[in-house]
């Protein structure tokens, strides 16, 4: 078998627009484990957020892992042993925020229990408690309130001023990895973090090559695993720069784009 690790974002990509894995696709990677394959959730998400998900593929089961905060940890589904881990120094994470609140963007970060935030009413600070089902911490002031660890501050705001100021907090910060990932979301991590580099150390931890390695994706922070991996796949809901980077284009997330490569190459 060539492929022998299957590397998954999850918003957009394995869940569809209803935020649930179709059967069908939920079936192909069954299969796939069933065969030997390695299923990686690769995400922005924080750990905890990729629970509900691990469960339904039974990834602690299967030799699965959990690729959280874009990378800056990978944990093996079955043991809970952390593979990889990079922290974000508490010095730089403050100077993030001040920067951030004078761009006036929203700011959250993650323990592994609640998502802390300054106004749980903002409105993509509770898409992103929606959508990794944690509950708010709501503090005065977050640069008081950071976790120990701290893998990662999430910056949001409207996709156009997201995307006007991205730039700007990335050339303030060179030393860190400061990118979208969604439209309206701006991730703040170590340097060096993205999903390729993590995917690389589980290769070099499992002894894969990364020929032997199929990755989905759909949004910015996708970019690096697709351009990776042997066999790179966009959603056909995909930004046009993951399209670009991308070996093939399959179907879209709500069309299981990913039961379709897997069915064609896989099977």
């Amino acid at each position: 078998m060539k492929y022998k690790l299957i590397a998954l974002d999850l918003d957009g990509t394995l869940k569809n627009s209803k935020n649930v894995i179709s059967p069908r696709t939920k079936e192909a990677l069954m299969k796939a484990q069933e065969m030997g394959c390695h299923i990686v959730l690769a995400s922005g998400r924080p750990t905890p957020g990729l629970r509900h998900d691990a469960a339904t593929l039974e990834l602690d089961k299967h030799q699965g892992y959990l690729l959280s905060y874009n990378g800056a940890r990978v944990l093996n589904a079955e043991t809970k042993e952390t593979i990889y881990a990079q922290t974000l120094d508490y010095e730089a994470a403050k100077a993030i925020i001040k920067k951030a609140k004078w761009f006036k963007l929203d700011i959250n970060t993650y323990t592994d229990d609640y998502l802390i935030c300054e106004n749980k009413e903002a409105k993509y600070v509770k898409l992103e408690a929606d959508l990794i089902d944690l509950p708010f911490q709501e503090v005065e002031d977050i640069s008081e309130a950071l976790p120990n660890p701290l893998y990662k501050l999430l910056l949001s705001e409207e996709p156009e001023y997201a995307g006007s100021v991205v730039g700007e907090m990335a050339r303030t910060f060179p030393e860190l990895s400061v990118y979208r990932s969604a439209p309206f979301f701006i991730e703040c991590m170590a340097n060096g973090i993205d999903k390729a580099n993590s995917l690389q150390k589980l290769c070099d931890h499992l002894g894969i090559t990364k020929d032997e390695v199929m990755a989905f994706g759909d949004g910015y922070n996708d970019m690096s695993m697709i351009d990776f991996a042997g066999l790179g796949v966009a959603m056909g809901n995909a930004v046009d720069e993951v399209k670009d980077k991308a070996d093939i284009i399959t179907k879209s997330n709500d069309e299981d784009g990913i039961a379709v490569v897997l069915e064609k190459v896989l099977f």
